[in-house]
């Protein structure tokens, strides 16, 4: 009797293996470039004084005078985003090998503020009249699309016909055909490629905003079966 229930276990484990469909799993690159229209800055003041409250006024004073430049230029409040603040003491002797006790000899206020510039045309004067009204720190340009989602839904469709011009000559190669798709997954995001620079014309500070690569990734599950 065990070996009857046995044999019979092992037969139904075996037709539940045939059940499982044979498949393929194929990955589809797309990438859409698009030109930016919109750039984000990182800039900032950097103050120094023997005293903290000084360096701190100081500081407030050229941030403010960068800030009325911003609103000058027609950047909203909302684009303009504190993102470090910092007050930090600068130590006289303070090696390991320096007997003198340490003593700070003044103070470093540091404030950077990032900036979404929606008229790229403009950044160069932008930059140009804030380097002019106070700031002494730039930590970058990042040049983005305020609105991805056209440009997103692009590269998804030449990840899947990739996807799927991948799937049809593999399974062509293999003598087998494609029965159809068991499951569909995506990633991707916003990169800059960096090459094929694009001039932006400007009367001040040059700048290129190149090109920003919008790029998805599909990995499609097939279903394939003999011809």
């Amino acid at each position: 009797m065990k070996r009857i229930v046995l044999i019979l276990a092992v037969i139904l484990g075996n037709a539940a293996w045939a059940d499982d469909p044979a498949t393929m799993v194929i990955t589809g690159q797309g990438r859409i470039a698009a030109e930016p229209d919109m750039a984000v800055i990182t800039l900032g003041v950097v103050s120094h004084d023997e005293h903290a409250a000084e360096a701190l006024a100081d500081n407030s004073r050229q941030l403010s005078q960068v800030f009325e430049v911003l609103a000058a230029a027609g950047i909203e409040s909302n684009d303009i985003q504190t993102t470090q603040f910092s007050i930090q003491p600068i130590w006289r002797n303070r090696s390991y090998d320096s007997s003198d006790p340490a003593e700070i000899e003044s103070y470093s206020v540091e404030n950077n503020v990032t900036v979404r510039v929606r008229e790229i045309e403009a950044l160069g004067d932008i930059l140009d009249a804030v380097a002019r009204a106070g700031a002494n720190e730039f930590r970058g340009i990042q040049f983005t699309l305020q609105e991805p989602g056209p440009a997103e839904d692009a590269a998804r469709q030449a990840a899947v016909a990739d996807a799927q011009a991948r799937a049809d000559l593999i399974a062509g190669a293999a003598g087998v055909q494609i029965l159809g798709i068991l499951s569909i997954t995506e990633s991707g995001g916003m990169h800059n490629p960096g090459p094929e620079m694009m001039a932006v014309a400007s009367r001040s500070v040059p700048v290129a905003g190149g090109e920003v690569g919008v790029s998805a990734s599909i990995t499609i599950t097939y279903e394939i079966g003999n011809q």
